[in-house]
């Protein structure tokens, strides 16, 4: 059974799959410190780090990085 996307969907399917960032706040959760969940949300340095990643992955093709006391700042959680 094969079922074909409507236009919306399809531009939908595209964003989460490209779009980390558009994925991360709709599907994705975390617990907080506080133990309360709510929507990953990429804060100012998660942000940094992605972006830094996804420029070597264009560059090269692949990505190799080293985080070292990056907890506090969400890259554990990244």
């Amino acid at each position: 059974m094969t079922e074909q996307l409507t236009e919306l969907e399809s531009k939908v399917f595209t964003a989460l799959k490209t779009d980390f960032e558009h994925y991360a706040e709709r599907c994705l959760v975390i617990r907080t410190k506080e133990g309360t969940v709510r929507p990953f949300i990429l804060n100012k340095a998660q942000s940094y780090l992605h972006n830094r990643l996804e420029e070597q992955k264009r560059k090269t093709g692949m990505v190799r990085a080293l985080i070292l006391k990056g907890r506090q700042q969400g890259c554990s959680t990244y």
